[in-house]
């Protein structure tokens, strides 16, 4: 039997990757839809990146409760909760705008509604992965999770992109809820043995500072979490908000940047297909050297490269991004205890994730002010310096996964 095809023996994990599966398929499917939709409301670029922002600022400010929600209560039961929440949102919306009678404060306030109700599937999901494999193949199951998303991602796009072209983007909204609602069939169906939880938590607050002690408790999961925020804000966010300009401008217009986004995607995809079989034999520095290669990308836009050689940069830029998800979501999942996974991932997804709006909405200024050459260069010059810096503390450089023996990889798939 494969490696893959004994991992998705697992009944419950194969709702569950069959469940993200369609999740993820969906979230990529919907942003064009929103987009489209916006703008034909108002006709407004500005307005667009309001109803995105609504979604993300959401999202971040409710990651923290999600995750206390995730820990205290059963994983499955607050993601089926989280998609049927979001059914509700995108059915809402699909409707109002398939009748003519939307109106674009009435997508904002969706959008919001929706990135809260999506802030308790993330740190739940990363919690209950541990709870449908056994942790020998844990790496296996995450590779095949960060496959499943790279997938989705051009068919979403593709998908969207033909029902917004050719219905509109209500029945586009109409179908990503669809997706939710299946998803949470799927989750619907899984049987877990229960785990012990703690009845009656003293109080939310005390919640958090549990969950932010375990995640400060070691030094490589809040420094890395911390260098990625920054990273985000300094090298990956100009990044995709000046090349879409440059390519226009200095490279031959649209199919330019989609040859680069392309090879992100095919790096993706391939980052996924190792994880599934290799293991770093120091996990958090890898990963670390994995991130400075995508410094190349970013060099390659500054002097305005052919396409193809800044997608060959953007298929290792996507290749780190994806291997080093499943390795860093695997090492979570062994080192933390199954009680404040949750909350750590939770701490781990808003500090990610803080400086990213930030980073789309000043990239484009601050380029105005230094040059966009000038910005390009600033985040890969940054990222390689500070990954060294980074992977030269101790307590990153020497981390290592728990092995996996061979007599307990064999016993995990008797049943197989």
């Amino acid at each position: 039997m494969k490696l893959s095809a004994g991992v998705l023996s697992e009944r419950n994990f194969r709702l569950l990757f069959f469940a993200r599966t369609i999740s993820f398929f969906g979230t990529n499917l919907a942003p064009i839809a929103v987009a489209f939709a916006v703008l034909d409301l108002t006709g407004s670029a500005t307005d667009v990146g309001i109803a995105f922002a609504c979604w993300t600022l959401a999202q971040i400010s409710t990651l923290l409760v999600g995750g206390v929600v995730a820990d205290r209560l059963p994983r499955r039961l607050v993601m089926l909760s989280s998609d049927s929440a979001n059914f509700v949102i995108r059915a809402a919306m699909g409707a109002l705008l398939v009748t003519g009678h939307a109106r674009v404060w009435e997508l904002f306030v969706l959008q919001a509604l929706g990135g809260a109700a999506t802030a308790f599937y993330s740190p739940a999901s990363t919690g209950l992965v541990p709870e449908t494999v056994p942790q020998v193949v844990l790496q296996k199951a995450n590779a095949l999770m960060s496959i499943a998303r790279y997938v989705a991602f051009p068919l979403g796009a593709a998908v969207g992109g033909t029902i917004v072209a050719t219905i509109g983007s209500g029945y586009a909204l109409l179908v990503d809820g669809a997706t939710y609602a299946t998803s949470a069939l799927l989750l619907s169906r899984i049987r877990l043995t229960g785990r012990a939880r703690t009845a009656a938590a003293p109080n939310f607050l005390r919640e958090l500072r549990d969950g932010w002690q375990a995640f400060t408790e070691h030094t490589w999961v809040w420094l890395l979490t911390g260098w990625i925020s920054l990273y985000f804000l300094i090298t990956y966010a100009p990044f995709f908000v000046l090349g879409p300009y440059i390519a226009k401008n200095s490279l031959g217009g649209a199919t330019a940047w989609a040859i680069i986004v392309t090879g992100e995607a095919i790096g993706s995809l391939a980052g996924g297909i190792v994880g599934l079989r290799v293991r770093p034999r120091r996990a958090m520095a890898s990963i670390g050297a994995l991130f400075s290669v995508t410094a190349l990308q970013c060099a390659l836009l500054a002097v305005h490269a052919p396409a193809l050689a800044i997608g060959a940069a953007a298929l290792l830029a996507g290749f780190a991004f994806s291997y080093g998800t499943v390795i860093w979501e695997t090492a979570l999942q062994q080192v933390i205890a199954p009680d404040k996974l949750a909350r750590v991932s939770a701490y781990n997804w808003m500090g990610a994730m803080a400086f990213l709006p930030a980073g789309y909405a000043i990239a484009g200024p601050v380029a105005n002010v230094i040059g966009m050459s000038t910005s390009l260069w600033i985040g890969a010059v940054w990222v390689v310096i500070t990954t060294a810096i980074v992977i030269s503390v101790r307590d990153v450089r020497d981390f290592r996964l728990k092995p996996v023996l061979a007599e307990e990889f064999a016993s995990a798939f008797v049943a197989s």
